[in-house]
């Protein structure tokens, strides 16, 4: 199984008959392998999933700027509960639990403005035990880095006119903040992020709330050592960027970051060492991506047929013979299980 991959993600769509109102909502398994996923019903499109560490079949799944949570059973294929927020607050799409196991983070923001919090539950009965600040506006992705005691968190800032979009570095234990980086460019938000071995960062965008959902998102990257600064070269493949960028993975070997650009039809390819673009593939409408587990490649979903295709890390070339369609993983992401139950310790010799 070490060398097998099981890729999630979540999917919407219409039913024979059914109107735009009675979408369909599934969370999608797929074995590339196999011919076709298990699809289980969840009455939300699934954002992003956090394994729990000590039962990595468990996972809890989140629905963005929505009431939408569950936890998700792969034992059984099933949904087994759902997670509720307080009146007045949504979820944002991610979460992550505590190294132990015992707790539940989750970014969460008030239905009436762009303040946010990260919000503790209990990771078994999900009972609210309290928040901490994210030490900005409009917070969305968050990952806990050094075993567990830093939780770094995406703030996408809002309106123009608001606080300016950034990534926190937040000590989980005194709450206290501890670095706070900023974009080059106020136009664009901080959406989603990916850190390599060394701490450099990559972050990628969508236009800032109120701009037009035609305006450039955009690529921003902080190598190890260096500063921040969004990309303005290859001015072609900058033009390109209309709409959000959407999913960002590191393959850590050759320090190479892939960004889906789903408006821009295609995938953006950076090196991590100095932040300088290396080469752009045109897919149409990729949304997410992650390595497979041999880490020879990206996997990455894209198409109104929901295809997964694996790009070779070396090559940066799409593998057209091993394509699968109808996967259903329409979301905005997709994660390897099997990549990342091993990166949380597990022997899967299966």
């Amino acid at each position: 199984m070490a060398n097998k991959d099981l890729v999630l993600g979540g999917g919407q769509y219409l039913q024979p008959g059914q109107s735009a109102e009675e979408m369909s909502f599934v969370f999608s398994v797929l074995q590339p392998e196999s011919d076709k996923p298990t699809l289980i019903t969840t009455s939300f499109l699934p954002h992003a999933v956090a394994l729990k560490p000590d039962q990595p079949t468990t996972m809890a799944v989140f629905e963005k700027k929505g009431p939408g949570a569950c936890e998700i059973d792969l034992n059984s294929m099933s949904l087994t509960r759902t997670i509720e927020t307080v009146p007045g607050r949504h979820f944002y799409g991610h979460g992550a639990y505590s190294s132990d196991a015992r707790l539940l983070y989750c970014t969460e923001s008030y239905l009436d403005d762009f303040k946010g919090v990260i919000a503790v539950r209990d990771a078994d009965t999900h009972q609210l035990l309290g928040e901490f600040p994210t030490y900005g506006e409009e917070p969305h992705e968050c990952q806990l880095i050094d075993d567990g005691k830093v939780m770094v968190v995406t703030n996408g800032g809002g309106r123009l006119d608001g606080d300016a979009p950034c990534v926190t570095y937040i000590d989980v234990q005194t709450e206290k903040l501890l670095d706070r980086v900023e974009l080059t460019n106020e136009r664009i938000n901080t959406g989603h992020f990916a850190l390599d071995g060394d701490g450099g960062l990559i972050v990628v965008s969508a236009p800032r709330a109120g701009l037009a959902l035609t305006d450039n998102g955009g690529v921003s990257i902080k190598p190890a050592g260096q500063e921040m600064r969004t990309r303005t070269e290859p001015e072609e493949i900058v033009a390109r960027m209309k709409g959000e960028a959407l999913s960002v993975a590191i393959h850590e070997g050759s320090r190479v970051a892939a960004v889906a650009h789903p408006d821009g039809d295609m995938v953006t390819f950076w090196s991590m060492r100095d932040g300088s673009f290396i080469k752009a593939m045109d897919l149409p409408r990729p949304r997410g991506i992650c390595l497979n587990t041999r880490d020879s490649g990206f996997y990455i979903s894209y198409g109104s047929d929901t295809r997964l295709g694996l790009v070779d890390a070396q090559s940066l070339e799409l593998d057209e013979d091993n394509l699968r369609i109808n996967t259903f993983q329409s979301g905005s992401h997709v994660f390897n299980w099997i990549r990342d139950v091993e990166r949380l310790g597990f022997d899967l010799q299966l």
